[in-house]
């Protein structure tokens, strides 16, 4: 995607082509006053705002907002909000494409969270609410033309948001710098992302209003999705959608709390604990996975998040009990396919209770 970064960055919106633009994004972007400094930028065009984003976005979700993109046929899609806003976006311009829209569909994605990455990868999670299950879908078509970075967006970001999207940002990167697809070009996107996060993300957490740690955050995010889009993920990721869709915590609360461990079990195959270590040092750490496992369980603490499932609303009866299926669902994982380090059920099973 063409990426365009900073203070005023959203001017870029001027640019897009046509003169139907859509609007992706949720009940409370809408009304906060936020979603004005994007429509004002859109002046002159007929724009059409679906607004009923929600978290984790569902299935039913994706298939009335495709509907409506084709029913409306625009020329642009802007999706604008946090990773389930962009995936959400990015999902009904793929399906809205099958029901009819224009095939030549110019896709923007403007975030107003440093987490994901979504706006420039192939990557869109979805949700089986039924099933309890979340499904990584991976398709080129997938990626947006534009990616606009507006660090102001993320001034009224609440520090807990903060802190969940910050650990999803160290997560992507980290998993990116181990995973079986990593090359020397992912590795240079993922040790940037990486370090600049581990630098930023307690001043971000602790800023109250517009900071230069949030832009940065915002930068390590996108850097980071840049690294994962090319390199792929690994268990951490494969098990934090197991949970996610079946418990229901926040995305990157699970990464958090499971990336440590999946540190500590990727070390002891061979090749990611150099990396591992290397990756400590960068950020002035003792150069070892175990230092890197450690430190990061430390800057949780830092960030006021919960260091157990159970601290997450994961009842330990209802975890024992759904056990097998969860390990199921995080070995069939997308994400899973790219860990360094091969893994089973009773691996995930032990990651899991180690957790409770």
């Amino acid at each position: 995607p063409v990426i365009t970064f900073g203070r005023g960055a959203l001017a870029a919106l001027e640019r897009l082509p046509g003169e139907r633009v859509m609007v992706v994004t949720d009940g409370f972007l809408a009304k906060s006053g936020l979603l004005d400094k994007v429509l004002a930028r859109l002046g002159g065009r007929q724009v059409e705002v679906f607004d009923q984003v929600v978290p984790d976005p569902p299935l039913d979700l994706v298939a009335r907002g495709a509907r409506a993109l084709a029913d409306f046929r625009p020329q642009a899609v802007v999706a604008f909000g946090g990773g389930s806003a962009l995936d959400c976006a990015k999902a009904m311009a793929q399906f809205g494409k099958k029901l009819g829209a224009p095939a030549e569909l110019t896709l923007c994605a403007v975030p107003t969270t440093a987490g994901t990455g979504s706006e420039v990868t192939s990557f869109a999670v979805l949700t089986d609410p039924e099933k309890g299950v979340k499904y990584p879908l991976v398709d080129d078509g997938l990626l947006p033309r534009l990616a606009v970075l507006e660090p102001a967006f993320l001034d009224g970001v609440p520090p807990a948001v903060t802190a969940d999207t910050g650990m999803d940002v160290l997560a992507h990167a980290a998993e990116a710098y181990v995973a079986r697809g990593a090359t020397p070009y992912s590795d240079a996107l993922a040790e940037k992302a990486f370090t600049l996060a581990w630098a930023s993300l307690p001043a971000a957490f602790a800023a109250k209003g517009s900071s230069p740690a949030k832009g940065e955050m915002l930068l390590a995010s996108n850097l980071a999705g840049l690294a994962f889009n090319a390199a792929g993920l690994g268990l951490c990721h494969g098990m934090a959608h197991a949970l996610g869709g079946r418990f229901h915590v926040p995305h990157g609360r699970l990464n958090s709390l499971l990336l440590p461990a999946v540190v500590s079990f990727n070390a002891a195959g061979p090749g990611a604990a150099k990396k591992y270590g290397r990756l400590a040092g960068l950020c002035s750490l003792t150069p070892t996975a175990r230092s890197l496992s450690f430190a990061l369980e430390r800057l949780r603490g830092r960030l006021e998040q919960p260091g157990r499932l159970s601290a997450c609303g994961v009842e330990p009866a209802a975890l024992r009990a759904s056990l097998d299926a969860v390990a199921a669902d995080a070995l069939a994982d997308f994400c899973t396919a790219s860990n360094p380090r091969p893994a089973g059920p009773e691996d995930v099973k032990t990651l899991l209770r180690g957790l409770a």
